[in-house]
């Protein structure tokens, strides 16, 4: 009898694994964008719609009080996965973007006060800011981040003054893989009187969070990147800020009582989470979100970290030793998230790259400027050629990272 270990077993609960692409076995190596789903989180959800497929909150009967109680329950199971000191600073939203937007946004920011943020950053973790910066004519300094996707952190000391209120930033980055030293900025930004966003959607999946340790003021989650469903993200919060800021959206739930006086409608507003969750929500989402979060939990997060820089570091040892492949970002596996982004010069772009291992490997890659133009700006990088990104996670092996270095060494061949 073969017994399997941990990490097999833990490939068995994806079903989207037992697929064949073109007669081969899939490879998915592309988790920075979209993480696969295991078994746990899709009865989850199933079990919403089949069971108690009703409003939470709003009906008081049998079917109701279900939702209601499976919704608070995800939302501790999230708290937990971070550990948020308190549930109600966990804000459920449609994902990362939304949750960096309602900062950017919401947050009151004082006139000739300044933003920090870097060129490392994805879209997401610039735009909102940039938009808030020139809508209210504040100042806005960006950090260029080192060509391997690291951090001088002279920079930070020098950029974060006195005038500096908010500070977004990449935990980790979707394109190098490298890790902030977020804990130092924290502790700069705290001393000089800033506020910090950080920007968790790729590190989240992959290494222990803990907001609480870590002092951040906001956390910004993609579920869909942990597991977790689509349309589902997180923002967590300080109780003092989520309690002081503006609301994004207003409307049905966001309210204790809305009052007609002289012809006027006044209306009281709850607190948070449900101050930042206006109208019927994504029970479903929330469901398989705290689902996903649990899942993760089981596995352990130091153990899924251990596992996937066990597969990189085999990676990259192979492919800094091939011509014509061009890595971006640090070989530092001690601050690298499990993911090698690259080009190859002997090919006219990443697409190619990607649709090659994938037509003829059944391997998943990501291709394309990963919403990071400003970094590949600053490398010199065509955004029309673009750079491939391979990504790991839980559940591949080194088969898969053999499949995958297996192909590029094929179309490595075949284009020279």
């Amino acid at each position: 009898m073969i017994r399997m270990n941990k990490w097999e077993t833990i490939r068995e609960e994806f079903p989207a694994l037992q697929r064949t692409i073109n007669g081969r076995k899939l490879v998915y190596l592309d988790s920075a964008c979209m993480s696969l789903k295991p078994n746990s989180v899709i009865e989850a959800m199933d079990e919403y719609y089949m069971k108690f497929p009703a409003c939470g909150g709003r009906s008081i009967h049998h079917l109701g009080e279900e939702v209601s109680n499976a919704y608070s329950a995800a939302r501790d199971k999230f708290a937990r996965f971070i550990n948020s000191p308190e549930p109600k600073q966990v804000i459920w939203t449609r994902n990362a973007t939304e949750s960096l937007n309602i900062v950017a946004r919401c947050i009151d920011l004082p006139k000739k006060s300044k933003i920090v943020t870097t060129t490392l950053e994805h879209h997401s973790g610039s735009l909102p800011f940039v938009e808030r910066a020139q809508r209210d004519s504040l100042d806005i300094e960006i950090i260029p981040a080192n060509d391997d996707g690291t951090f001088d952190i002279e920079d930070w000391k020098k950029a974060i003054d006195n005038k500096t209120r908010l500070v977004s930033v990449v935990h980790s980055s979707n394109v190098t893989g490298t890790v902030a030293p977020l804990r130092e900025i924290i502790e700069i930004a705290h001393d000089r009187g800033a506020l910090v966003v950080s920007d968790d959607a790729q590190y989240a999946p992959h290494h222990p969070l803990n907001v609480r340790k870590l002092d951040v003021d906001f956390s910004a989650i993609s579920v869909h990147k942990m597991c977790g469903p689509t349309g589902m993200g997180v923002l967590y919060g300080k109780e003092e800020h989520l309690d002081e800021m503006d609301m994004l959206l207003h409307g049905g739930d966001t309210v204790s009582n809305v009052r007609l006086e002289n012809g006027k409608i006044v209306p009281e507003y709850l607190p948070p989470p449900e101050k930042y969750e206006a109208g019927l929500q994504n029970y479903a989402g929330a469901i398989g979100a705290g689902a996903a979060a649990e899942f993760l939990q089981s596995i352990g997060m130091k153990a899924i970290e251990k596992h996937e820089r066990s597969i990189l570091t085999d990676v990259l040892s192979q492919m800094q030793d091939m011509e014509h492949v061009h890595i971006i970002g640090t070989d530092n596996i001690d601050i690298k998230t499990g993911l090698v982004t690259f080009y190859v010069d002997t090919v006219e772009s990443a697409h190619d790259v990607a649709t090659f291992l994938s037509e003829e490997f059944a391997v998943m890659i990501r291709s394309g400027a990963h919403c990071t133009h400003p970094f590949h700006y600053q490398l010199g990088l065509s955004l029309t050629k673009g750079t491939a990104r391979a990504s790991f996670y839980l559940y591949n092996n080194k088969q898969d990272a053999k499949m995958f270095i297996d192909g590029l060494n094929t179309l490595i061949d075949a284009s020279t």
